[in-house]
């Protein structure tokens, strides 16, 4: 168990990320530590190759440590199901990238709600988030066009919005102005200032010193280890958010709750240590519980909400396949229609 403080959000101990074996292995990080606050704006800089992307996915438990400790709101990730992983991923991590990564066959609004469909909204529910997210960042106008209808930093904003749809208490941000100009990078971060003035946490990898005024904390990775490390901002001085928004994780029925205060309504459900099958048994039936509640709220089940992803996908692309057939018989057709004028013109 860590010994960490309460505004303890995040904590790493001596973690390593080693990739192939023998004359082949290299390290993205070695024997990294790092400590981050509630309320944080912490900037990441360093050369490509230093590990800097490596160490989002792990902290967003999209990747796995090859040794060290990971803690997140005091408890040791190595010790949590995928499945609560997943949970806490979905409803406590935001994520923005370099390039957008929005999904070209949906609408503006469409892309935006797609992360509420694992919270477990229903549609309507989800475009009526989405709408009033979107108005937020002065979008609204623009909610039912394409993403190759807006500008890169247009399309930016909508990336933002869909990281923050579902009110995660930790941001993770990849050069989220790498793709920008001048001019609509400061767009970005002034969104980003103001989101982190709510009381959230910003991890944000960056190339552009010119970005770190906007950060409380900022840390120059080299070779997978941390440079050096400067706090602009006294810990006492953070944005703490509301004392009235706390979501309990829940660990093991042997365990006590621990209380986070963040940003969010909805509790989270993390698993403790020591994860035994009885355990995973009694996750399960309150997770059907919880379940039986959502339909009964207007929300869908979990389990459910994977499948309507993919059917939502699924049907985006087959529009897309369609569109492009009769695209192709089309042009056959007027090409097909040439020639034969052609071949007339030439017996005449």
């Amino acid at each position: 168990m860590s010994t960490q403080d309460k505004d303890t959000i995040i904590e790493l101990k001596s973690v390593s990320k080693r990739y192939g074996f023998g004359d082949a292995e290299s390290y993205a990080l070695r024997n990294f530590d790092l400590t981050v606050k509630r309320g944080e704006f912490i900037m990441i800089m360093g050369p490509s190759g230093c590990g800097k992307t490596t160490l989002l996915n792990i902290i967003g438990l999209l990747d796995q440590a090859t040794s060290g400790e990971y803690y997140l709101a005091g408890k040791n990730v190595a010790r949590v199901s995928a499945g609560k992983k997943a949970r806490f991923r979905a409803k406590e991590i935001g994520f923005i990238f370099q390039n957008f990564n929005l999904v070209p066959t949906l609408s503006i609004i469409e892309n935006v709600s797609l992360p509420l469909i694992y919270s477990g909204y229903h549609k309507t529910r989800r475009l009526h988030m989405a709408d009033s997210i979107l108005e937020h960042f002065h979008l609204r106008e623009r909610e039912y066009y394409m993403p190759y209808q807006l500008s890169g930093g247009q399309q930016q904003r909508v990336a933002i919005a869909r990281s923050l749809i579902a009110s995660p208490s930790i941001i993770l941000a990849d050069e989220p102005t790498g793709n920008l100009d001048s001019r609509n990078s400061h767009i970005i971060m002034e969104e980003l200032k103001e989101i982190h003035s709510l009381g959230n946490t910003i991890i944000m990898v960056t190339h552009n010193p010119a970005l770190t005024t906007y950060a409380t904390r900022v840390i120059n990775m080299l070779d997978g280890e941390i440079d050096t490390d400067i706090k602009t901002v006294d810990d006492s001085e953070l944005p703490r958010g509301s004392k009235n928004e706390k979501v309990t994780i829940k660990v093991l029925p042997t365990r006590d709750p621990i209380q986070m205060e963040i940003s969010s309504e909805s509790d989270v459900v993390v698993s403790g240590e020591n994860v035994t099958a009885a355990d995973d048994k009694a996750d399960d039936k309150k997770d059907d519980k919880a379940d039986e509640k959502s339909e009964r709220k207007g929300k869908m089940p979990l389990e459910k909400a994977g499948t309507v992803l993919k059917s939502v996908v699924e049907n985006a692309l087959k529009k897309k396949s369609d569109k492009s057939k009769k695209s192709k018989k089309s042009q056959s057709k007027s090409k097909g229609k040439k020639s034969t004028k052609s071949t007339k013109k030439e017996a005449k």
